[in-house]
């Protein structure tokens, strides 16, 4: 049983104040005050939150710029991932939904069998792009580039459906395609439009009948609108989202991940060099200047918001400071609540597990975290995690000093 002052009931917005939570197995059995067990946690002054998800995330094991544009040992970088696996779950992030990246699907069934310790894997493997699309390396031959596993390159609507069952075939939880050019990508834009409207249904519709959700890497307009109208169940980034980019997400129901704490990745690295080219600076200081207004109308429309911190690796990215995203979204204008949904409850119904995860009660995955402070009076209190429980296993929490948004000097992220 665990005990603490407060318990934070994320769908009700209340804090509850001493309350137990007994657990059987790897489920929550009752929540309630004075209950009596055999084996008490007693966290004292401390606040009771459901485990955090992240649902735009990358184990790639990457550390630099230098390196995405290189072709690194994946054994190297299948062990530094499993490095951030920990690092992950150490800081409260019990549930992650990667969104690209071919090793991630093999540590999804090592931290499920405990060879190694982690958060709760849903990967979707290889993004899915059209040629010279966001995920297609375009430093590299095309022969080249086809042949990577992070992606699939796909032309045509009957090659997109061979993409969709080619990455199921490969363990795909989820779909992920790009409707959109991106921030970190050489020969195209955010605003460029990815696919047909006819690649995207076929992609979709394909999916949907194989029981896959659809995430949509659409950052402009255009690619939001497209992948909105064939039906993708999420828009992840939606840097530059207009009146009805969100009007069309709320009247159906699309989820939107807007990746908001990137601003400060990309201000960093525009401020302190870090290697990366002048296309790619130019980029970010565009997405910076359009990311909050997105975000406000999302909210304001509506549209279910979640975090996805699209964390990639250190040193200025390090997995283990995820909860800077919903940090960031509460400093953008979400209220406290809201951002602290997002990371909760709302990034549950992103993956369809809101019945087992995303917030306390009688039944759910015993996924507890207890941070020092009241998170609703300051959300900051997300970054001092003082006890990580999954599945009713605690582990041991990472100490808030092991992290620095100033380490290292080099930077790795996609956008």
């Amino acid at each position: 049983m665990v005990r603490a002052a407060r318990l934070l009931d994320v769908i009700e917005g209340t804090m509850l104040k001493d309350v137990d939570v007994a657990v059987r197995g790897d489920v929550i059995a009752e929540i309630g005050p004075g209950l009596r067990g055999d084996e008490v946690i007693d966290l004292g002054d401390r606040t009771l939150l459901p485990g955090f998800l992240d649902v735009h995330m990358h184990l790639t094991g990457l550390r630099s710029y230098a390196e995405e544009r290189q072709l690194p040992d994946r054994e190297i970088l299948a062990v530094r991932a499993a490095q951030d696996c920990r690092a992950l779950l150490s800081a409260g992030f019990t549930t992650v939904r990667d969104c690209g990246s071919a090793i991630a699907l093999n540590l999804r069934g090592l931290v499920a069998d405990g060879t190694i310790p982690g958060p709760r894997i849903y990967a979707a493997g290889p993004a899915i792009c059209q040629t010279g699309g966001h995920a297609d390396a375009h430093h590299l031959p095309l022969a080249v580039a086809r042949a990577q596993p992070d992606s699939l390159i796909a032309d045509g609507p009957w090659a997109c459906r061979q993409a969709v069952r080619e990455a199921i075939r490969a363990g795909a939880d989820f779909i992920k395609i790009c409707t959109t050019g991106g921030v970190s990508s050489e020969r195209d834009h955010p605003n460029d439009a990815h696919f047909t409207p006819e690649e995207i249904a076929a992609i979709v519709e394909e999916a949907h009948r194989l029981g896959r959700r659809v995430a949509s890497h659409a950052q402009g307009r255009a690619g939001v609108l497209a992948a909105v109208r064939a039906g993708v169940d999420s828009i992840e980034h939606g840097y530059y989202l207009d009146e009805e980019c969100v009007a069309e997400m709320a009247a159906r129901g699309t989820f939107y991940v807007p990746t908001f704490d990137l601003r400060t990745f990309f201000q960093r690295t525009i401020e302190g060099g870090h290697g990366l080219p002048e296309w790619r600076t130019r980029k970010q200081r565009e997405a910076i200047a359009a990311m909050g207004r997105s975000l406000l109308l999302a909210h304001e429309a509506g549209v279910l918001i979640a975090t996805g911190s699209d964390y990639y690796g250190p040193p200025l990215r390090a997995h283990g400071a995820n909860a800077d995203e919903p940090i960031a979204l509460a400093r953008g204008g979400l209220p406290p609540i809201e951002a602290l949904r997002a990371l909760t409850v709302n990034a549950a119904t992103v993956l369809g597990v809101e019945d087992r995860a995303g917030s306390l009660a009688p039944g759910r995955w015993a996924d507890l975290v207890a941070v020092d402070g009241d998170p609703l009076a300051d959300i900051e209190s997300l970054r001092a995690v003082a006890f990580v429980m999954k599945a009713g296993q605690e582990h041991p929490p990472c100490s808030p000093a092991w992290r620095s948004p100033d380490q290292g000097s080099d930077a790795a992220a996609v956008s």
